[in-house]
Formats: structure tokens, sequence, C-alpha cells
């Protein structure tokens, strides 16, 4: 978990008064903890980060169905000539 720290925290005065600034600077260190009032209300991330972040998650969601698909019965099987032959596919 990434702690707030004086580096990446912006506050909303930041983002009203320079909002390409704070642009900039999030696209620099990835993301930024927006606080209004000492309280964090929001967080920033670059589209780099935000990428990076979607792809881990469905790597994840990946590893979740797969490892379920591990667990299911095989069933029966069906040889491949079967098969070509059933959906008439020449192999």
């Amino acid at each position: 978990m990434l702690i707030p720290t004086k580096a990446n925290i912006s506050t909303v005065t930041d983002m009203r008064v320079d909002t390409l600034g704070l642009l900039k600077r999030v696209k620099r260190d990835n993301f930024k903890y927006v606080f209004n009032r000492s309280t964090p209300e929001a967080v920033l991330l670059s589209m780099m980060e935000y990428e990076r972040m979607l792809e881990r998650l469905e790597d994840a969601e990946d590893k979740l169905v797969a490892l379920t698909m591990v667990k299911e019965s095989k069933g029966r099987g069906v040889s491949l000539k079967t098969a070509a032959k059933k959906y008439d596919v020449e192999i």
C-alpha cells in the first residue's frame, strides 16, 4: 500500500490553481493523492499507471478463471478425427 507523503500529495487548491502543472507531476510520478482540507478525496493516476493496473487486474482475473477451470470435471474426451468429422473440418 502506498502511503501519502509530502512528495505525492496535492490539494484541491493545487488542482484549481495549476491544473496543467499537477497533471505534469502526475505523469512524472505516476500518481498523486488529492486532499481537501486535510482529508484524502481522490487519487490521480497517470495513463501509464492506470493501464498497468488494468493489465494486472486482467491477469489476476484470468488466473482466477484458469484456477476454476482446472477444478472442473473434464468430461469425456473426443478424438480430433471425431470432432473434425462432426464439424465437417478437414485435418
